[in-house]
């Protein structure tokens, strides 16, 4: 089945039958490869440290997981067999563009060993079950390996499935829908992925009301802030919500070519 590509370059690619030589087993993921994966992700990043590479890796790996998952489950599909034997990832390099600016980084494929696919009558059930499920042996290796809290990494996760919900949600024009989805895990207090920071918020213009646009708000920290030069993210759970909305607002702008208005 091919898969809307949203993120230019970045978007996972869905690989179906036997997994590659050199894959990620979701349920039994190899230190060797593992530790080359977080050795890659420092380097990208001056001054990067084991706690960041380990929330880089995790936060993509999880992107590109719930990307595949929720652009089924908009679709009211889900995978027939979907466990962490079944699941696995391979890494590529991709090049990026934002804002005028560009630069390469790490992306992410998902291979499907069983790619049969059936309606799915309770999507944001599956996905509130299917990411905790599928990256628990990523996590426990990770706690140990990083330094990192289970809490903090699981924050990660649910970041990563409420922005790919609203990310697709906004492609086939149901945000409202794909935002409920992901709250229902958010919210879920016996869910590994409950948040009580995650969630989204609105912005708009007010020289151009007619511009709105939902963003995720997160719940957990990638360090960025930590490395040469780094910042809080836009949306980082460590920024005021003041100066999200400015760096939001200035975005939109650019976006709309209203950077001159």
């Amino acid at each position: 089945m091919r898969l809307p590509r949203l993120r230019d370059a970045f978007s996972a690619l869905l690989h179906a039958g036997p997994a590659p030589e050199e894959v990620l087993r979701l349920d039994t993921p190899g230190a060797e490869l593992l530790e080359a994966w977080l050795g890659a992700e420092a380097q990208a990043q001056p001054g990067a440290d084991d706690k960041l590479a380990a929330a880089y890796l995790l936060g993509r790996i999880a992107f590109a997981v719930s990307e595949v998952l929720a652009a089924l489950a908009l679709k009211g599909l889900r995978p027939a067999r979907l466990a962490p034997n079944t699941v696995a990832l391979t890494a590529r390099r991709a090049l990026w563009h934002l804002d005028g600016e560009s630069g390469e980084g790490r992306a992410y494929d998902i291979v499907l060993s069983d790619t049969d696919l059936v309606p799915c009558s309770a999507p944001a059930a599956m996905l509130g079950a299917a990411l905790p499920d599928l990256l628990a042996p990523l996590v426990l290796y990770l706690v140990d390996r990083s330094g990192l809290s289970r809490g903090a990494l699981w924050r990660l996760i649910g970041d990563a499935l409420a922005g790919a919900l609203l990310m697709q949600g906004k492609h086939v024009g149901r945000e409202e829908e794909a935002m409920e989805m992901a709250y229902a895990a958010l919210r879920d207090r016996q869910n590994p992925l409950h948040s009580r920071q995650t969630g989204f918020f609105r912005i708009d213009l007010p020289e151009r009301p007619d511009i709105a646009e939902w963003f995720r708000a997160r719940g957990g920290c990638c360090r960025y802030y930590t490395t040469e030069g780094g910042a809080y993210c836009s949306t980082c759970v460590l920024r005021d919500p003041e100066s999200r909305e400015a760096l939001l607002r200035a975005h939109l702008r650019r976006k709309h070519g209203l950077e001159g208005a």
